[in-house]
């Protein structure tokens, strides 16, 4: 049988820059025989027979992002580069990504350590990262979405804390409990947010695991985990999505029109194994005129690893943090490119297993969460609008 072997480089795409290496976005789904790769490593690490088609991958390797089409080169300028804007000691980068647009500032979480975690925000004109002092503490955030002068943070809690959602206002930091049970149950663990508008109400959607007992010495979960919805007109909480559709639902956003809602799921680690082949996947639902999901279907596995956070532009397009970097994919579900985890993740880092598993669009910009390290890119064009 006649196959195939595509060249590195794509010829149809615009030469890219010094930041972006263009590659045959045949390679992502056709390779010379004998390829090896296991999962564990970088889709650039993957040696295939062709010793030309192997160097150009470790070659691309070394570039900040990597394009397989012209719709993700065009997202970027010509002189595009990974900016370092913050540095510490200590991991302070790696969660929320909620850019409050009125004050241009990006609310951000550091991993947990020993059991425990703070919030922090970047000054985007400043490039200064500060503790915010909310009236009330908010212990152990994780997840979180900024809307009309409000962050909304997931908190995980403690083992006399219950877990729960916050408000926190950007301006005068006055911080309030929105949901931390139902019926009397704790929650698991919120992890991530996301707020639809309809009409004249609001929605707020949140993912519910157990990370309380896993990471903060929380107590042992007491709910399913879910994907829950509270009304803020009704004053009601519901479970919508159950571990039947999903099975530990992790990232959460709504593209701008609140038509569609994505969820992110993560193999659970207690039943899959280490050769456990559970999805890491992304699923989008339709949202009718009342919020209610609906029509549950693929939009696409993550490349490596797990997506964890998710993020929607205005034009529709779906950014995921993944084991590889941070992943661009059309409407239709498509990679179009992603920055490369590599370019701004230590191999020690890496070998650690951390990843590049938030960031924020911030109109015209990319913030990077890289652990002890926050990078910015700056785009082409604002990609979401205040």
């Amino acid at each position: 049988m006649f196959r195939y072997t595509p060249a590195i480089f794509f010829p149809l795409l615009a030469t890219a820059s010094n930041f972006i290496a263009t590659l045959d976005p045949s390679l992502t789904f056709s390779l010379p025989l004998n390829f090896q790769q296991n999962g564990s490593t970088s889709f650039l690490a993957t040696n295939t027979s062709s010793p030309h088609e192997t160097q150009q991958l470790v070659k691309a390797a070394n570039y900040g992002a990597i394009a397989f089409s012209q719709e993700f080169i065009d997202l970027f300028p010509a002189n595009a580069s990974l900016q370092l804007v913050a540095e510490k000691t200590q991991p302070l980068a790696v969660e929320i990504g909620a850019w409050d647009c009125r004050r241009d500032q990006v609310w951000l979480t550091g991993p947990t350590i020993n059991g425990t975690n703070y919030l922090e925000m970047l000054d985007l004109n400043s490039s200064v990262v500060s503790q915010p002092k909310t009236s009330i503490p908010v212990p152990n955030p994780n997840g979180g979405f900024y809307t009309d002068g409000i962050v909304y943070v997931a908190s995980d809690g403690d083992y006399n804390i219950p877990p729960a959602i916050y408000s926190v206002n950007t301006t005068s930091l006055e911080t309030q409990i929105v949901v931390d049970s139902y019926f009397g149950l704790r929650l698991n663990g919120p992890n991530d947010i996301a707020v639809v508008s309809k009409s004249d109400n609001k929605y707020l959607f949140f993912t519910d695991d157990p990370l309380s007992a896993l990471y903060n010495n929380g107590q042992l979960p007491t709910l399913p985990d879910a994907v829950w919805r509270f009304d803020f007109n009704a004053q009601s909480l519901l479970p919508l999505i159950d571990r039947a559709d999903i099975s530990v639902a992790n990232g959460i956003r709504a593209n701008r029109e609140g038509t569609k809602l994505y969820v992110t799921d993560t193999p659970d680690p207690l039943t899959t194994g280490a050769n456990g082949t559970a999805s890491s996947a992304i699923y989008v639902f339709d949202l009718d005129v009342d919020a209610q999901p609906s029509n549950r279907r693929l939009f696409g596995f993550a490349e490596r690893g797990i997506s964890d956070g998710i993020h929607i532009d205005d034009a529709g397009r779906v950014w995921t943090g993944e084991a590889d970097g941070i992943f661009v994919r059309s409407p239709q579900g498509r990679i179009l490119g992603f920055i490369n985890a590599q370019a701004v993740l230590s191999e020690e880092e890496m070998a650690q297993g951390y990843m590049l598993e938030n960031f924020a669009l911030a109109g015209n910009k990319l913030v990077v969460f890289a652990v002890d390290k926050i990078w910015v890119v700056e785009l082409a064009e604002s990609v979401v609008a205040c």
